[in-house]
């Protein structure tokens, strides 16, 4: 397996559900993607609208856990997608602190995207 590939998705494809263990991410070509997740009610929460030269999935790369999130397709759209190895070949001339802050910054992000959850589901109830 090649470790970066191109792959195209419709409008209205999911890329990858909350949950999913993969390692690799994706950066946008071309088109746009919504990264959403669902608050404890079940309803869908935007988080982020991507466009061309963005990245997302690398969450679960970084940390080797479970998508924190879901990626769907809102146009049709072109990614790269980007393997373990492919991502280690990107690290691979940047200190390790590099690494290290990437690893910090991931973790405070799940910890931002659980705090934005819990207050979205709050402000519903209100």
């Amino acid at each position: 397996m090649s470790s970066i590939t191109k792959e195209s998705f419709k409008a209205g494809d999911f890329i990858f559900f909350e949950g999913d263990i993969e390692a690799h991410f994706y950066i946008i070509e071309s088109g746009t993607v919504k990264i959403f997740s669902k608050n404890k009610q079940g309803q869908k929460v935007e988080l982020a609208k991507l466009n061309p030269g963005e990245t997302f999935g690398e969450f679960a790369l970084i940390d080797k856990g479970a998508r924190t999130a879901s990626a769907q397709a809102d146009t049709d759209c072109k990614l790269m997608k980007i393997s373990e190895e492919g991502y280690n070949i990107m690290l691979n001339d940047l200190p390790l602190w590099a690494s290290s802050m990437l690893e910090s910054f991931s973790a405070r992000l799940k910890s931002m995207n659980t705090a934005l959850k819990e207050y979205k589901a709050q402000e519903h109830k209100k």
